[in-house]
């Protein structure tokens, strides 16, 4: 049977992917779920029962289908008619989205979930067969938790996921609630997210503290950059599921002035894959002071970090032939060349930037010729004293 002639609700937990033809897996954006869907409902998945077996044919191929039935226990309808408390619907796996890619995924028994569900000729279909769903606490946070998100259909859905943080689930429950936050999109939660730090369990999880400081960095909230700090450069502080590459690249979105001494210090990290980090992520900073830090890291002893250096110079230059591609070894003829490239550029540069205090130091002494001026003050960070006022 085709898949056009099922009526299916999918809800997954956790989804792998079937791609019937080469297209990108689309990233999570909440607000887009909520936005799509003409009923939003909240509550426990009681039971789900597999019902049948079959195939999907799409575009030539077929795939196993599995039907099931769920039951959920409905605790609050959150967009669209209000849903029966015991609620039950039928889904199959896999499952299709509007473009033709094809989503395989289960739904959990006794789990708490947002379910994200839109109307169809026979009943209703899910708005993602990515993310038809996601993760829900069973209730709010505790009664003196002053940080109310707001009453439309999308905050309280933000307001669900995040009240995860308070309850005594296990960390790899909670860690769903910060990892499904769009940075582009979920900037509310952030009141939200400060006021998380200050729980037991957060403090104490490096995955949880990590990822929410640098939501709240890429938000641009400097309140939490000591915290960063210690992070970054505790060598104990480790999470095996979220990786300080991630905090890398929040900072790396903080002006630049802020950002390149932190990213010039990670690039000197013991750890090579934070060091390659700093080096792909200097790059987004489109500072001048970033490609002296990138040119100084030009001999690192890791490869990964000189590939990633040789990128991110060449596409802050523009100079975009001389960054080596993935396939490229130490040994390639196209490899070695980018390095040398690279090290006369940081030559020359280093010559035109003697030529130019020469220039300013001559300057001086034509502007003041009668007065001795003390070496440092026309060198440095202080010659531009020498001009007239």
């Amino acid at each position: 049977m085709r898949l056009s002639k099922l009526t299916l609700v999918a809800i997954a937990l956790g989804i792998g992917i079937i791609c019937a033809k080469a297209r990108p897996v689309p990233s999570l954006s909440i607000k887009g779920l909520v936005d799509a869907a003409d009923l939003i409902i909240a509550g426990k998945v009681e039971r789900v029962q597999q019902t049948g077996t079959g195939s999907v044919e799409l575009n030539g191929v077929d795939y196993a289908r599995l039907d099931f039935q769920a039951e959920m226990r409905v605790d609050e309808t959150i967009k669209g008619r209000s849903a029966p408390v015991s609620f039950t619907f039928s889904y199959s796996t896999p499952a299709i989205d509007s473009v033709g890619n094809v989503a395989e995924g289960g739904l959990a028994p006794n789990t708490y979930r947002v379910v994200f569900l839109k109307k169809t000729v026979t009943g209703y279909a899910f708005v993602s067969p990515y993310y038809p769903s996601i993760p829900s606490a069973s209730k709010s946070c505790r009664p003196n938790w002053q940080v109310q998100l707001g009453e439309d259909a999308y905050h309280k859905v933000l307001q669900r996921l995040l009240d995860l943080l308070c309850t005594d689930a296990t960390p790899e429950e909670k860690q769903p609630a910060l990892f499904d936050l769009n940075w582009n999109e979920d900037s509310s939660a952030a009141p939200f997210l400060r006021a998380a730090l200050n729980l037991p369990d957060v403090k104490s999880d490096p995955t949880l503290r990590i990822s929410i400081v640098s939501d709240l960095l890429h938000w641009k909230d400097l309140s939490v950059l000591p915290l960063a700090e210690e992070d970054l450069f505790d060598r104990s502080a480790k999470s095996p599921f979220y990786p300080k590459s991630n905090l890398v690249l929040a900072i790396s979105s903080l002006e630049p002035h802020t950002s390149i001494p932190l990213l010039a210090r990670v690039l000197k990290s013991p750890e090579a894959e934070e060091r390659a980090a700093a080096a792909r992520f200097l790059e987004y900073t489109n500072s001048e002071t970033a490609l002296d830090i990138l040119l100084s890291a030009l001999d690192d002893p890791d490869r990964e970090v000189q590939f990633a250096v040789m990128q991110s110079l060449g596409n802050l230059t523009g100079q975009h032939y001389w960054r080596p591609n993935t396939g490229t070894t130490e040994s390639d003829p196209h490899w070695v060349s980018c390095i040398q490239h690279w090290r006369e550029f940081g030559e020359q540069r280093n010559a035109d930037r003697t030529k130019s205090i020469k220039r300013l130091l001559d300057r001086c002494r034509f502007a003041i010729p009668h007065v001795h001026l003390p070496p440092l003050l026309c060198s440095g960070n202080v010659y531009p004293l020498c001009f007239r006022s």
